[in-house]
């Protein structure tokens, strides 16, 4: 048998992955108040929400669906999921890049006079448990909390294919569905909520699972997402979004669930069109904007420590009447930089896919 090519990227979620790390950066920038100060259009300061609150959820989405996708081959093999080799490919696809990352973030901190770590903090960061204390939570770099729930929704998905191979996708969905109800209620209950219980893992556990679901319908039965009960349920959950918008910040812990669910309908919109952009995929801006999908991971990363260093660049080696020029110039130049901490740095890890099955 031939030897089968590799599958290619899916040029939809490299779009969406775009959207949310564009969202981060442009946020972090203060893009959206500078324009706003500049133009004197106050609701331009707006398009910064879209890093601020959306585009964590977005990434967490994405997450679970390709998670998931990637794995689907050995349920159609109908083969339990080989823990050492799934293990192998995620550490591999996370953490080298977020090792360099965050040695990368010390480094210019002690160049700009930024905090500098103590040897906990330090320690803390490089088993990636920042996510789950307070005193850590936001320091070296302020988005690498994220990889901690990242690592441990990696670390619990078996779990999740383990009930789909034995019993099936909706008992699978529905179990994540009672763990995540259990510890919101605990926590809701318990009160006084930190940073690092409002982000844990069980919370958000069901809203990322739904990513995995939706990845298991449109590969396994792409027409059951046709069912009209899908469209209730997406009604139901905006509806419920914007219901939780006119209460009080006490359902907080609720309403990121809602802020993950929101974007299941945009995400499966922008999937179905696939074909559509792949026969346009030679097109500039969609070149551009897959490249910086591909490398979403390393612009993530690295972003905040780069602007911090761009600004600190600007501001001391630059006269005054350049400096503004010097720091919109940087925003320009870190995706490129990041797009070559993608190549050199990022790409040489990431597993290839083994095909499941003997060779006739």
């Amino acid at each position: 048998m031939a030897e089968k090519k590799p599958m290619q990227n899916i040029i939809a979620i490299d779009l969406l992955r775009a959207l949310a790390a564009l969202g981060v950066f442009t946020y972090h920038n203060h893009i959206g108040a500078f324009l706003a100060k500049y133009s004197g259009l106050s609701f331009i300061s707006y398009t910064d929400v879209l890093g601020a609150i959306y585009a964590v959820p977005l990434f967490f989405l994405i997450s679970g669906y390709c998670i998931h996708a990637s794995n689907v081959k050995y349920l159609k093999a109908n083969v339990a999921l080989p823990l050492k080799e799934y293990y192998r490919r995620r550490f591999l696809r996370i953490y080298p890049p977020y090792l360099f990352a965050l040695l990368f973030a010390i480094v210019i901190n002690y160049i700009t006079a930024a905090d500098k770590p103590a040897g906990v903090d330090l320690l803390v960061h490089l088993f990636s448990l920042q996510g789950f204390t307070v005193p850590y939570f936001n320091t070296i770099n302020v988005v690498l909390w994220t990889i901690s729930i990242e690592l441990a929704f990696y670390a619990i998905y078996p779990v999740f294919y383990f009930i789909r191979f034995r019993y099936s996708l909706n008992y699978a969905l529905l179990f994540t569905f009672i763990i995540t109800c259990i510890s919101i209620g605990y926590f809701q209950i318990s009160g006084n909520i930190t940073i690092s219980q409002r982000f844990c893992v069980f919370n958000l556990w069901f809203a990322w699972c739904c990513g995995a679901f939706l990845a298991d319908k449109k590969m396994l039965g792409p027409g059951d997402l046709k069912q009209p009960v899908y469209r209730v349920f997406y009604v139901v959950i905006l509806l419920i979004f914007v219901g939780l918008k006119f209460i009080p910040n006490g359902v907080f812990i609720i309403s990121d669930q809602f802020t993950i669910l929101i974007w299941t309908a945009p995400m499966m919109f922008l999937i179905s069109k696939e074909n559509w952009l792949r026969e346009r995929k030679n097109l500039w801006v969609i070149k551009i904007t897959a490249a910086i999908g591909l490398s979403s991971y390393s612009l993530y990363l690295l972003h905040e420590p780069l602007i911090a260093l761009k600004n600190f660049l600007a501001h001391k080696y630059l006269p005054e009447k350049f400096q503004l020029f010097g720091v919109i110039l940087g925003i320009f130049i870190i995706p490129v930089i990041t797009w070559y901490s993608f190549k050199f740095i990022e790409k040489p890890f990431i597993s290839r896919k083994k095909t499941i099955g003997k060779a006739a």
